[in-house]
Parts: C-alpha cells; structure tokens; sequence
C-alpha cells in the first residue's frame, strides 16, 4: 500500500479549496489586460479540435459592486473587432448571487442615470443576455453562452492571460498548440467538476447569509428599486404615448407611410447579377445591387432596368407601370 505523503494531502486540499471557491475569491487571480480566446469544440470522439479566435478579449476594469462590495462588477471587451478597437464594447458581468456567485452574468442597471443617482442600483433582468455569463477558475476565463442552469449551457472558449501583445507569428504557434493544449486541460470536465462542488456550497451558504437581517434587507432594497424603477419607466413611457406631441408625431408618420405607399415601388433584384433603374425619358441610373432591394423607386413613372451602366430607359426592360406598382414589391428575376 503507498503511503500519503504530507505534499499528496496538501494538493489534494488545494484542489479541493480551488473548487470550492467563489467567484469572487477566483477573481482575485485574474488580471486586467488581453486574453488568448481557446476553441473548445470536440470532435465526435470527443477529442477537442483546438483553434484560437482572432478577436480581441480583454478585462479593462474590476471594481468594488455598487450594491453588494465584497463582489465585484467586471468589466470587458468581449470579442472585439482588432481592426476596429473604435468599435468595442465594454461589457459588465455581475456576481449571479448575493452571497455565494458561482458565475458571472452579462448585466446592465436598471434605468436611467439619473433613476439610478435619486433610487439606486438594481440589476435588469434580460433572458437574451442573461444566458451569457463567465466562470473565473484557476487564472483562466470559461466563457458561456446559453445558460439555462449548472448542467445545461454551452462553453465557448477559455481565455488565457497575456502579458504581452500577440504577434501573429505566436498566434499561429498558439493555434497549432491549441489542440493539445485543450485535451490536457479538459475544461468541460474542469468546469463542470467545479461548478457542481461550488452549486452546492451555494446553496449551504444563502440558506445562512439570507437568514442575517442585514443580508435579507438589502435583497428586499434591491428588488424595491427594481420594481420602483419599472414602474417609473412604465409610467414614463405611458405619459409619452399619451401625450399630444406623440399623437401629433405619429400622425405624421402615418401620413408620410401612406405617401410612401402611394409615391414608391420596393423593387427586389434576384437576376444574379446587377441591374440599373432608369425612369422613363432618363439617362441617369441608379444601381441595385445582387441580392439587395430598394424600397424608393419612383412608382408615378415608368421604370426600365439594364444590366449595364450608361444607357438609358429606350434599352431597357419595362418593370413598372406609372401608378400600377405603387406600396407593392417588384422582383426582378
């Protein structure tokens, strides 16, 4: 029989205490900066594929949570264009519990600056974002979509600190490494083990941090100014329907909808090639891409297409009748 050495059973409650560690106290391991984004497709042997994704991953902020401090709000750039960094979008992910956060939720306040100023902070509830979450374990990033619950998502990537910035030479390196890399890892098993061991400390932990007043008041504090700050937004958005600018604007939509339908033709172009719009008696044509459609074509007069530019409506194709193809679709095939 081998003997447990002193090192054996030090890892052992090492691994333990990793797993059984909140968001929270993982997130002190990670850093501010870019990520590496790992594939984490398996083929049909089960066997992971590898392959990085060339986008831009980045935690550019972790502050104190405005309503519950001892968590965090985490603030990243979550697929970013590397060509367009003008483009990113800086994303917010929230503990998804007061007491014991097992993942992080992409989130936004509730309302408006200034109902957040005068009624305080409470997170939206949102089903189409609310599937997308992070899991921080063991410095690395286990990114999600599709959360329904600790046994039903789909893990994306892992993303992995770097210090520096990637060459394309080592991003190249990286991806030939990637397979390997992902099959050692094996973060569906990885994330799954520590997920199930944090669920349960999960639930032993809120059944005795909500039975404090002080935890159960601020649940109730928050849940008010959500509830407040819905209704308010409700109320808001009733006053603006009801009033008479609103009457007015919508008015005029209506009518300027209903000089659309009877001034313009919406002519779709499905030849597999481009075609150009001549009205009648004109030399000058507008093109229409393959594919596309234009919903402004001149329906009071007769229209002519060609496939050729600089030409004019005598070498056209007639499609649309002066005032019989007015608010219709016209496809040109």
């Amino acid at each position: 029989m081998k003997k447990i050495t002193w090192l054996t059973l030090l890892i052992i409650c090492f691994i333990d205490f990793s797993r059984a560690q909140d968001q929270t106290q993982q997130l002190t391991n990670i850093q501010k900066g870019n990520y590496l984004s790992y594939l984490t497709t398996r083929n049909s042997s089960g066997k992971y594929e590898g392959g990085l994704r060339d986008l831009t991953y980045r935690i550019t902020s972790i502050k104190d949570y405005r309503i519950f401090p001892e968590h965090k709000e985490v603030y990243m750039i979550r697929g970013g264009d590397p060509d367009r960094p003008d483009k990113d979008k800086e994303l917010m992910f929230l503990p998804d519990n007061e007491a014991y956060p097992i993942t992080y939720i992409e989130k936004v306040f509730e309302g408006n600056k200034s109902m957040q100023e005068e009624l305080g902070f409470a997170p939206r509830i949102n089903p189409y974002t609310d599937g997308n979450r992070l899991v921080f374990l063991d410095q690395k990033i286990y990114m999600i979509e599709n959360w329904k619950d600790k046994d039903n998502y789909t893990l994306l990537a892992v993303l992995e600190y770097q210090p520096k910035k990637v060459s394309k030479f080592k991003l190249m390196k990286e991806t030939m490494k990637s397979p390997k890399k992902m099959n050692a890892l094996q973060p569906h098993e990885k994330l799954q083990q520590y997920l199930d061991t944090a669920f349960k400390k999960q639930k032993e932990h809120y059944a005795t941090w909500i039975k404090k007043a002080e935890n159960a008041n601020k649940v109730a504090h928050t849940k008010s100014v959500l509830d407040l700050t819905l209704k308010a937004i409700k109320k808001k958005n009733e006053d603006w329907r009801n009033s008479a600018e609103y009457k007015r604007i919508k008015e005029r939509n209506q009518m300027a909808k209903s000089h659309a339908q009877n001034s313009y033709a919406i002519v779709i172009n499905q030849t597999g090639q481009d075609i150009y719009l001549y009205a009648e008696g004109s030399n000058n044509g507008s093109v229409i891409r393959n594919g596309s459609s234009v919903s402004t074509i001149d329906c009071t007069k007769n229209q002519y297409y060609t496939f050729s530019a600089g030409m004019s409506s005598r070498e056209g194709t007639k499609i649309i009748t002066a005032n019989q193809s007015c608010g219709l679709q016209v496809i040109v095939k």
